[in-house]
């Protein structure tokens, strides 16, 4: 899982950082930054309660 932020849309809330029960998501510089997006467990909740629709968690598949 890849959590993807659109700086130019974030406002700072923290919103993200309230909703996200795995501590995706930390403020810096006012800003959302997902420094742990490997605990994500693709719940969405950061993407449903972002007020500005800043948060895209992504799938990315990986061929070996």
């Amino acid at each position: 899982m890849e959590v993807y932020v659109d700086r130019s849309f974030c406002n700072g809330c923290g919103i993200c950082v309230d909703s996200c029960s795995m501590g995706v998501f930390e403020l810096v510089r006012n800003k959302a930054e997902p420094n742990r997006a490997n605990l994500c467990v693709a719940c969405f909740k950061c993407r449903d309660f972002c007020p500005t629709k800043a948060i895209e968690p992504r799938w990315i598949m990986r061929v070996s």
